[in-house]
């Protein structure tokens, strides 16, 4: 398989409140992986290529979510039973103001020291 990345993504479970659709309906999620780029979230709900999400996601230490759009690139099902169906989620950062896009990239930097002290 081709690696078509463009930035390295790391491992991490950080909670998300998702806006999905116009009518923003609210889901919660976890946010699996991370790159300046994009990320993976776990979802309870199917989404269609190129849907729109508002994103907030919880900054350990932090009191004020990191606050962002996305699109969705792919979704695949995880687990498909009677009552519970759950999606990974690969979704394309859109639109993140000044602010929030300093203290997004401190977190992606933790998250690589994080890396780097293990090796």
């Amino acid at each position: 398989m081709i690696e078509r990345r463009i930035s390295a993504r790391f491992n991490t479970m950080l909670k998300t409140l998702c806006g999905i659709g116009r009518e923003k309906i609210k889901s919660s999620s976890e946010l699996k992986n991370i790159s300046k780029e994009g990320a993976l979230l776990i979802l309870d709900v199917p989404l269609d290529r190129d849907s729109e999400l508002d994103l907030s996601v919880d900054v350990p230490g932090d009191n004020v979510p990191i606050f962002m759009s996305a699109r969705v690139a792919w979704q695949k099902e995880l687990i498909s039973e009677p009552k519970k169906k759950i999606y990974e989620t690969g979704v394309k950062f859109a639109q993140i103001d000044e602010f929030d896009r300093g203290r997004f990239f401190e977190l992606i930097c933790s998250q690589w020291l994080k890396l780097y002290e293990r090796e």
